[in-house]
């Protein structure tokens, strides 16, 4: 066989024995504790590892000193968290376990993408992501489950950095993003699972809109609860969104609370579960309820509002040209552009 050959194939055959190359971010040598062990056992976790890294470093050079903080804090909340969250019961972290390992990805993933959230509103207001990440043993007593997790994340404004002349609307919008949101070291409940999560939704021009998405087990339940809603910013008027912002006059309620009804009906069949129409009338006109885009409304109910949980949440999307006649001249400038 030619020497060149030779050297090339022993060359290979000690590049596989030494297993995959890491690109975690840090030295896999001197790894220790099992989450390192976990991180360089697995190419992918490696390779989320060090994306998230530079995920981190890229956000922190952004903020301020005051943002940096509230990052810094959650990130090491983080570190924390993952490894106990994606052990099997009682026994401690196996690097090894592939189930371990795809937790560990999972978890990778929703970090990442937390940090690269989007990084600006109105302009110039700098956002940053603000996080709580909690876990401690379950009180709950259920033999199969060992721990209660509480995660809960949302955007808030850098407010070291605002222009003077943003500086108070950058207080509103902060406040208004801030508003139901747990705050940073809250004891959690130690008998149930639970994570808030709030994000932007793309919405009208003159709006700032947010979702809420939440999720609750109580150990031992049958099953978890979910459910989202939305927040709504009125930019004009630098407050929370009024129902009367968007429909103008009183019959819209009694005109919208119709087209949703039948649409829900036709949709549903006999899993549409709501007593009368008085009843659908009260979440229709809930802006909670409501995304808004240049094209429709869409409306989303929750399991059990408008249906049994097994039929899961119920939407219904309106076109705008639907509802004009009861749509307010701003809304009608908005979606006309």
């Amino acid at each position: 066989m030619d020497t060149d050959l030779r050297k090339r194939k022993a060359f290979v055959l000690l590049m596989l024995a030494a297993g995959p190359v890491s690109a975690a971010s840090f030295d896999c040598a001197k790894a220790t504790r099992p989450q390192e062990k976990l991180i360089c056992a697995s190419p992918e976790v490696s390779r989320l590892d060090a994306s998230m890294a530079s995920s981190y470093k890229a956000l922190m050079q952004r903020l301020s000193p005051q943002a940096q903080n509230d990052v810094r804090r959650s990130q090491r909340e983080w570190l924390a968290f993952w490894p106990t969250s994606c052990r099997a019961g009682s026994e401690p972290l196996n690097p090894k376990s592939k189930d371990a390992q795809d937790c560990a990805a999972a978890r990778y993933k929703d970090r990442i993408s937390l940090l690269e959230e989007q990084d600006s509103v109105n302009g110039d207001i700098v956002l940053y992501p603000v996080s709580t990440y909690s876990i401690r043993r379950s009180n709950a007593k259920v033999k199969w489950i060992q721990y209660a997790q509480s995660v809960t994340s949302f955007p808030a404004v850098d407010l070291g950095q605002v222009a003077h002349d943003k500086k108070n609307l950058a207080m509103l919008i902060d406040r208004w993003l801030r508003k139901d949101m747990a705050p940073s070291g809250q004891a959690i409940d130690a008998v149930s699972d639970s994570e808030t999560g709030r994000r932007f939704i793309p919405s009208l021009s003159m709006l700032l809109s947010t979702e809420t998405s939440g999720y609750f087990y109580g150990h031992g339940a049958a099953h978890p609860v979910s459910g989202s809603s939305t927040q709504h910013f009125y930019l004009p008027k630098a407050r929370p969104m009024l129902a009367t912002d968007i429909f103008q006059g009183s019959p819209w309620k009694d005109g919208l609370t119709a087209l949703v009804e039948k649409d829900l009906k036709e949709k549903l069949a006999d899993f549409y579960d709501v007593k009368s129409r008085a009843d659908l009338k009260e979440l229709v006109i809930d802006p909670a309820r409501w995304q808004l885009s240049r094209k429709e409304l869409t409306l989303t109910f929750n399991p059990y509002e408008v249906a049994p949980y097994a039929a899961g949440a119920s939407s219904v999307s309106l076109p705008w040209s639907a509802l004009m006649p009861w749509l307010t001249a701003q809304v009608r400038n908005d979606i006309s552009k």
